[in-house]
């Protein structure tokens, strides 16, 4: 049934962005919460539960980085943002499963310095977009703490736990800035600095 102007538009081009970049800083919220009581030396006790949570929300990730580079909603650049969406969307699957599984979080490390290069990638994309339109530094901000995320995960999962509460710190600014840059893409008008 059509709209109130004749059409029915379920969402904006950015709708689907932005969506994406919410369900990621929700994500980096979520493991900030599942490691906030961990102890040191504790680091098996991370919760399996939380697991189907990032599971849930890797996979929201992937539908949405999928129908964005599919519809093309924003021209070139749906290729480069669904693209971001289904990459991160799988390394969330991916630690959802691990800890669901109760497996060895060291392969999740591993992985994690396969996704800081590729991150590299990513963040050159991205500072060309700012050059390109004078926006959007605050995605290339997110892309450095993050690569600085993997790297420190991998430490962490590889005999220095303490390091999950540093992670946990850049995971907070990470989700302010994954959820500034989201709730920006939804906003009718506002564009991110």
């Amino acid at each position: 049934m059509p709209g109130p102007r004749g059409r029915n538009r379920v969402a904006t081009p950015t709708d689907l962005v932005g969506l994406g970049l919410i369900g990621f800083a929700t994500n980096c919220l979520m493991v900030v919460f599942n490691t906030s009581g961990i102890e040191k030396k504790d680091t098996d006790k991370l919760g399996g539960g939380w697991g189907l949570a990032h599971l849930s929300l890797g996979s929201m990730m992937v539908i949405l980085g999928v129908s964005d580079y599919l519809t093309g909603p924003l021209g070139a650049l749906s290729g480069y943002t669904g693209i971001a969406l289904v990459f991160y969307g799988f390394f969330w699957i991916f630690l959802g499963g691990s800890l669901v599984r109760g497996y060895d979080l060291r392969p999740v490390g591993q992985v994690s310095i396969a996704y800081a290069i590729v991150d590299l990638w990513l963040l050159y994309e991205s500072w060309k977009i700012n050059q390109a339109t004078g926006t959007f530094y605050s995605l290339t901000i997110l892309l450095v703490v993050l690569t600085v995320v993997f790297i420190v995960l991998y430490a962490a999962v590889h005999g220095r736990p303490g390091l999950l509460k540093v992670n946990a710190v850049l995971l907070v600014i990470l989700a302010l800035l994954g959820f500034y840059i989201g709730f920006s893409l939804v906003t009718p008008g506002y564009t991110a600095f």
